[in-house]
Parts: C-alpha cells; structure tokens; sequence
C-alpha cells in the first residue's frame, strides 16, 4: 500500500471517529483509549537551595511533559491521523496557591504541544519572599496544569496540580532604637548610661553580640554581652552601654566618642552571622574632681588623732613618774 493511499485511510478514518465520537461522545472516548497525561518537572537541585528573603527573585526552569497514551488499535490510529494532520493541545498552566509570604508567576500560562506519542515545553518560573518567611522553614508553590477535556478532539483530556518546595534562608536583619540622646554631659564623679533598644526584622531568632570599639586612655566603659531576640518579627531587647570619665585631680574638660558593634547571630546556628550595625555615643567630661583629696584628709585626722593619743599617754606617765 502506498504511503498516499495509506494516508487517506488513516484520514477517512479519522473523520469517521470524530462523526461517532459526535454522536457518542462518551462510549466513542471509552473505546479508543486515548487520554493526554501531562507531567511538570524542575531541577531539585536549584529548589534545594535556600531562597534569600527580600534581595532575591529566584528563577526556575519548568519542564512540561506532555504524552497522548493510547492502545494499540483503534487509540493508536485516532494518533497518528492527529500527527499527521498537525493537530496540536493547548495546555493551561497556572499558579493557583502559594505560602503566604510567597509571590510567584510564569512568563507564559499557554502553551502547544503536538498530539504525539511525546512533547515537552519550558517555561520559567519566577519567585520572591518576604523578610516573614520563616528561616529553613518550608515554602510550597502550587501550579496546576490543564488540558481540558473536549479540547483535544476525542482524545481524553487531563488536569493535574503539581507542587514545589522551597526554603527561604536566615534574614539577619536588626534596627536600633536609642531611647535617650546619644550625647551626654557629665562630671567626673558620674557615670553616663545609654539604652540601646534592638528590634528584630529579619526571620529567625536571633542573638546580638556587643562589641565596644575605640575607648580611649583613662576612660571605662561596658555593655551587656548579648541579647536575644524572639523570632516573631518586631520582638524587642534592650542593652546598657556604661560609660565611666577619667577622675583624676584636677579640673576635666574634655570628651570621649566610643563606637558599640552589634552583630545578629542566628541562635540556633551560631555559623550564621549578618552584617553588623555601629551606634557612636558621646560623653563629655565636665568639671573639677577633688578625688583621692578626702581620703588624704580622712588618713591625716586619723594620724592626728593617733599623735594626740600617744602625747597624752607619755605626758600622763611622765607625770605619774
């Protein structure tokens, strides 16, 4: 048989399934056992990496794979007819739900594929987290994809829902809050306090080391070790930097500019560490100290009162002899 006559039988039979399958849309359908079978796929690897929340849209290659699965007889024929013809399916895709902190679309939501044995189509696939998805915690994008029944003539259509897991990696992000003015006037004999009130922004439970920088000869100064933050965004901690002015004898005027550090860990896994943030607190150092003054003076009227003790005791023996 030549490949032309071949041809018009497949053709003549073609046309007289679609005319049945008119008539008798379902038993027809049920007897050729033709059906579309649609699969989505991604590349694991790239899913497995942890999406930075905030400064990254991530963008992730989508395979759609595309099969018409039919019998050997009747299925086969209705197949080949539909190759031969060009025929093609329309599929829908679409991103029906996400985790809350999620936003995520596709550059194309249709796409047409030949009725074969096999087809596939890329598309990509673009996404972004907010700074509340919680760190290494699970995220889900959940697409459906759909070759509605009719739309492929009498070839059994197929909707599907596909999901994708991801994680959003550690947001280590802080704000300061200073309660008070960063600026202070005191005497020698005082001591300058400054709360520093840090606030978590970022997405796990985080703990903030303290570093004072740039103390300069002859001045103190301390602050609380850490703090640590809850992981609910907006939690809230407050740390004490003390400052202490030199109070040597004498009359001070002068000023001292010291630098705190504050660097967010991840409480949970120390190897995490953000970028610092750096507050500048200011004391000057006013006034006279009279220190080590009232000591002397204490030791003399002790001294005298010693002498006096002992010059009575000799003049009353004295006397006695």
């Amino acid at each position: 048989m030549s490949i032309k006559n071949k041809s018009t039988i497949i053709l003549f039979t073609l046309i007289f399934i679609l005319i049945i399958s008119m008539l008798y849309p379902t038993s027809t359908v049920a007897k050729i056992k033709a059906k579309v079978v649609l699969e989505i796929d991604w590349d694991l690897e790239e899913t497995q990496k942890p999406v930075i929340p905030r400064d990254e849209i991530k963008e992730l290659d989508i395979v759609l794979k595309f099969q018409v699965v039919t019998n050997d007889y009747v299925g086969k024929g209705v197949l080949i007819g539909y190759f031969d013809a060009g025929a093609a399916a329309l599929i829908n895709i679409n991103i029906i739900e996400t985790s809350p902190w999620c936003s995520a679309v596709l550059n194309r939501t249709r796409v047409s594929l030949y009725l074969s044995e096999y087809d596939e189509a890329k598309i990509k696939l673009y996404m972004a987290i907010d700074e509340t998805a919680p760190a290494y915690g699970d995220g889900f994008i959940k697409i459906e994809a759909k070759c509605p029944y009719g739309s492929v003539g009498i070839v059994e259509g197929f909707v599907g829902e596909f999901e994708l897991h991801f994680s959003p990696s550690y947001l280590p992000i802080i704000k300061t809050n200073l309660p008070e003015i960063n600026t202070k006037r005191i005497s020698p004999q005082e001591k300058a306090i400054f709360p520093i009130e840090i606030e978590n922004a970022g997405n796990a439970r985080t703990e903030i080391l303290f570093d004072i920088e740039n103390v300069p000869d002859g001045w103190g100064a301390s602050i609380t070790d850490t703090v640590i933050l809850d992981e609910a965004k907006g939690s809230k901690a407050i740390a004490y930097l003390r400052i202490i002015p030199p109070n040597e004898l004498g009359f001070h005027y002068d000023e001292a500019n010291i630098r705190v550090k504050m660097t967010p860990v991840m409480a949970e896994n120390p190897d995490e560490v953000g970028n610092p943030l750096f507050a500048t607190f200011t004391v000057q150092n006013r006034g006279s100290s009279s220190s080590g003054i009232e000591m002397v003076g204490l030791l003399g009227v002790i001294v005298l009162i010693i002498l006096l003790l002992l010059y009575q005791f000799v003049i009353k023996k004295r006397l006695r002899n």
